[in-house]
């Protein structure tokens, strides 16, 4: 049978208990005061959370009210405010030019690591990085 339908019919709880002494069964009632004890602060606690967060939340709503703020204003100032999180980055032209052992034209923009494929180009023809600079006419 389910523990807490013995818990909570008198007729079962009394059955299931009559085994015990009464020191034992005083140990028994003083866990579940302490556990009664425990829930009833955590729904106090539960409680005043709630209320104060209601609280807060017809604060702001009074206050948007009185400045004519619309909940979808709200939301397109967060829109733009996660759109201001996205680090976009600028696009940054290539500045070296190589062909790969397939015959493959590949560019880099001499930023971060080195491509493989260029280091084993200037290894194979046996150039420096410059001899691959790309070299852009003056506008």
């Amino acid at each position: 049978m389910d523990f807490l339908t013995v818990l909570t019919n008198a007729r079962l709880l009394k059955s299931a208990v009559s085994s015990l002494s009464s020191s034992e069964l005083d140990e028994v009632i003083q866990k579940l005061k302490r556990i009664y004890d425990e829930k009833k602060i955590d729904e106090e606690l539960n409680e005043k959370m709630r209320k104060e967060r209601m609280d807060a939340l017809n604060a702001i709503k009074t206050i948007m009210a009185q400045n004519n703020i619309s909940a979808s204003d709200l939301s397109q100032l967060a829109e733009a405010a996660e759109s201001e999180k996205q680090i976009r980055r600028r696009v940054v032209p290539p500045k070296y030019k190589f062909t790969d052992e397939k015959g493959n034209i590949l560019t880099w923009t001499g930023q971060g690591r080195t491509p493989t494929a260029f280091l084993e180009c200037i290894k194979r023809e046996g150039k420096t990085m410059d001899d691959y600079l790309i070299h852009r006419d003056d506008e």
